[in-house]
């Protein structure tokens, strides 16, 4: 989900170690109200025609080509639509059921169904992969709820990618110099960020063990912390972030998102 809401952030503050962003409650009438808006034919076209986007290389490398695949908080589908094109067999669960009608309305026949992330409603060990992008960060509480559920309705040795946004090297060290203090008065929590290793850390004790770790969607990173690239010129804009594609450090530490690989341990 966070991917769609990266200029819906609102404000930012350090709260015991993680980076902490207050707006609106990301329940379900928040996300109807986001997607409903985009939900075109124009929308799904490219996921039609496999268009998978930053998600490319990663679903390619990770998700096995026999099997089902779950997407837990699927939104408005579009992943699974594009996996489809792509030869997967893809599944879609989330509780925004107007979003879910208009994506099989327009991009149907799909498999979706309306439900709750934390407590799936499906048979034990069915899935061979589950995909969550966005997702569990909205918890106030924390992930957990949403690991043990995800767990549990994989097979033995079943992989998960799950994607959070990233408390990455950048903005921890925009930390240590005093930035994410703003007023959050009369604002809801909205979502966490977490390190690398905080999150793998979360992983490992929900009895997963990690296979990798990606970082993406840097450019989004160089946007909201470089204050300065706001300031030139918009054609200087786009040429850094331009460069910024083809240095390796960028792309693999600033992203604004990390996607954990994870596996279900056999035993």
């Amino acid at each position: 989900m966070a991917d769609h809401a990266m200029n819906r952030d609102g404000n930012r503050r350090v709260e015991n170690g993680r980076l902490v962003y207050y707006n609106r409650t990301a329940d379900q009438d928040f996300w109807e109200g986001v997607w409903l808006n985009e939900l075109t034919a124009q929308y799904y076209a490219p996921f039609l025609a496999g268009k998978l986007y930053l998600f490319e290389k990663m679903f390619k490398l990770h998700l096995p080509r026999q099997g089902r695949i779950l997407e837990a908080g699927c939104g408005t589908a579009q992943q699974v639509v594009a996996l489809n094109a792509n030869g997967y067999n893809c599944f879609g669960l989330d509780y925004a059921f107007h979003a879910m009608q208009r994506a099989n309305q327009i991009a149907g026949p799909l498999r979706l169904v309306c439900g709750d992330v934390t407590a799936l409603g499906l048979a034990d060990g069915v899935f061979d992969a589950v995909i969550s992008i966005g997702v569990v960060e909205h918890r106030r509480e924390g992930p957990e709820p949403f690991l043990v559920e995800m767990r549990r309705i994989l097979k033995p040795g079943g992989t998960m990618l799950i994607s959070v946004p990233y408390f990455n090297p950048l903005r921890r060290w925009r930390a240590k110099r005093g930035a994410y203090q703003d007023d959050v008065s009369g604002l809801n929590f909205y979502q966490y960020a977490f390190t690398r290793e905080e999150f793998c850390r979360i992983l490992e004790e929900a009895d997963f063990e990690i296979e990798a770790t990606h970082s993406y969607a840097h450019q989004n990173t160089l946007n909201q912390e470089l204050l300065w690239l706001k300031r030139i010129p918009p054609f200087l804009q786009r040429l850094v972030l331009r460069i910024s594609k083809y240095v390796p450090y960028v792309n693999s530490e600033i992203g604004h998102m990390l996607m954990a690989v994870a596996r279900k341990k056999a035993g």
